[in-house]
């Protein structure tokens, strides 16, 4: 019983501990902040703000426009331009995440194409293999194969337009139709315009694979006969067999990498006996770089042997009259005839009446066909020069220093490893040349005058310029426009000196005398200009302009004058 009731209880413990008492509480606690004042308060904005967040959601994904695939398994090179192009062109562009693909706006799908296409984007050949689903049915022999030589350009035009510095190529194949003579048969040529970035060039190795990648492409496609050219119209590809005997660059390049490997063996052999430093040498080869093939047919007369035999051997018979007894046909014969006894058994004597054998036997005189290919890249003749520091003596007293020539000895063993180091063979007409001498360790430069040299001539110079455009400032340029640009002061008489000044009375004003005279005498002297003058003016203007004058030579008394006249209107 106590057992019994032991049970009930740890279960209810178990049930205590569970998930759903847990949630009873969280409810609970729920129901409490339900119930708060505060919480009810704020109940609405907490309401309005989840359904504007909802709501601006909403907004965003509604205003998302529909896309579609502008171009779909572009390279990557040519997706960051296609991508970087509609950028800047104020396209929303964007990438599909699945497939990568570049995919835009419905409504901007033909623009976007068209605006590329200006471009010249994508610069990626379409691919070569789609022309042959185009060909109908019942298509002729001639068409078929036009279609099939576009398909292998076009394929050739990508395959090298994925090399590094290619953003285009286009290839053109030169296949002839097949002969039915051989001798009649021309072989197909095959020509590639690549199109470069700016600023880059294409390697030797590069081009070398663009012949290889053609002419393993196309049968009986010779290297030789694969030109390929550049944007600017240079010829990239030269010929491995010239016919003209020029050596071409690969040569060339051979030639100077085997020069360098015998001059480096000759200076690391030297180095040790001679010290860093203290040798150097020089290497030219001659070289054969003609292909030749020897095909050669050596017969024996001596030997032979039997290559056919054929015998032949007729007989001819005549069996004996058996026939009805009769005139004609128991008639002996008029000739004599042998009989030829047989002696097998069931077999009858016959007449033998001629017989002839022949036997013919054909003999293959020995022959020995051989065919040899000289390699090319052939070394004829080796000239190696080596040059050694002399040995440097000081004198631990004075501090001399004295050169001590090579020894002969030393030169014959020296002359013995290097010649041994190389390959030299008199024989063949190699030469090896080793001599000593001093070197130089630094140039000493050449000294001269101060006055020679290149600094002080350049200021020279500039300082000859600076004077000649200042006496042609000073002495020619401004007198001429000191005397075309009149000052002011000349007119209105403005900044006369002290010296300058004269007497009013010394001026006379004679009758219809105009303003210019007046100006006249007293150009030169110090303007005064009293109120008579203006009787003596004939026109309102140059009234006017005395009127000027004077209150410009007289301004404090005018301004006087014009105050008094204030004055005695604002008393009256």
């Amino acid at each position: 019983m106590a057992e019994m009731a032991a049970s009930p209880t740890s279960n209810m413990k178990n049930n205590d501990s569970g998930i759903l008492p847990q949630a009873g509480s969280l409810v609970s606690q729920l129901r409490e902040m339900k119930e708060q004042p505060a919480f009810r308060r704020a109940l609405p904005t907490i309401l309005a703000a989840a359904v504007t967040v909802v709501g601006l959601f909403a907004y965003f994904v509604m205003q998302q426009p529909s896309r579609t695939t502008l171009f779909a398994s572009l390279p990557e090179s040519e997706k960051s331009r296609v991508l970087d192009a509609l950028k800047n062109s104020g396209v929303d562009v964007a990438l599909d995440p699945t497939t990568g693909d570049v995919m835009v706006p419905t409504d901007d799908y033909h623009s976007s194409r068209i605006m590329l296409a200006a471009q010249g984007l994508p610069t990626v050949v379409p691919a070569g293999y789609d022309n042959l689903d185009s060909i109908q049915m019942g298509s002729s022999r001639s068409v078929e194969a036009m279609r099939l030589k576009q398909t292998q350009e076009m394929e050739l035009a990508r395959s090298i337009a994925e090399i590094d510095n290619v953003l285009s190529a286009r290839v053109h194949l030169a296949i002839p139709e097949k002969e039915v003579f051989i001798r009649q048969e021309s072989q197909p040529t095959a020509s590639v315009f690549v199109q470069l970035a700016k600023g880059r060039v294409l390697g030797r190795t590069q081009v070398e694979a663009i012949i290889h990648l053609v002419s393993s492409s196309v049968p009986k496609l010779a290297k030789e006969d694969v030109s390929v050219i550049d944007h600017n119209g240079s010829l990239l590809s030269n010929s491995s067999h010239t016919k003209t005997g020029i050596m071409n660059n690969s040569e060339l390049e051979h030639r100077v990498r085997m020069e360098d490997i015998y001059r480096s063996r000759i200076i690391s052999l030297l180095t040790p006996i001679v010290g860093p430093g203290n040798i150097n040498a020089q290497v030219n080869l001659d070289i054969d770089f003609t292909r030749s093939e020897i095909t050669e047919e050596i017969v024996d007369p001596e030997g032979n042997a039997l290559r056919s035999e054929q015998n032949t051997n007729d007989l001819t018979r005549e069996r004996p009259a058996k026939g009805i007894p009769g005139a004609v046909a128991n008639t002996p014969p008029q000739e004599p005839q042998l009989t030829l006894e047989q002696t097998e058994v069931g077999v009858s004597n016959d007449t033998l009446r001629s017989s002839s054998s022949s036997e013919v036997k054909n003999y293959e005189v020995s022959r020995t066909v051989s065919s040899t290919m000289k390699p090319s890249h052939r070394i004829q003749k080796i000239n190696a020069a080596v040059l050694i520091r002399d040995e440097v003596i000081i004198d631990p007293e004075t501090g001399a220093k004295t050169t001590l020539p090579m020894s002969e000895e030393m030169q014959l063993k020296i002359e013995k490893l290097v010649g041994d180091t190389i390959g030299i063979d008199v024989n063949r007409g190699d030469s090896l040349t080793v001599s000593s001498s001093t070197f130089i360790d630094t140039l000493e430069g050449v000294r001269t005058n101060w006055y020679e040299t290149g600094w002080f001539r350049s200021t020279v110079n500039q300082f000859g310029m600076i004077v000649i455009l200042g006496i042609i400032v000073l002495g020619i340029i401004r007198p001429l426009l000191s005397r075309i640009l009149v000052p002011a002061s000349a007119v209105t008489g403005v900044g006369m000196s002290d010296e300058d000044e004269i007497d009013l009375d010394t001026v006379e004003v004679g009758a219809g005398e105009s303003l210019e005279d007046i100006k006249a005498k007293l150009k030169p002297k110090k303007q005064a200009i009293s109120a008579e003058m203006l009787d003596t003016a004939n026109t309102y203007d140059d009234k006017v302009a005395v009127i000027r004058m004077i209150v410009a030579d007289e301004s404090d008394r005018v301004a006087n004058v014009f105050k008094s006249m204030l004055n005695k209107d604002m008393a009256s």
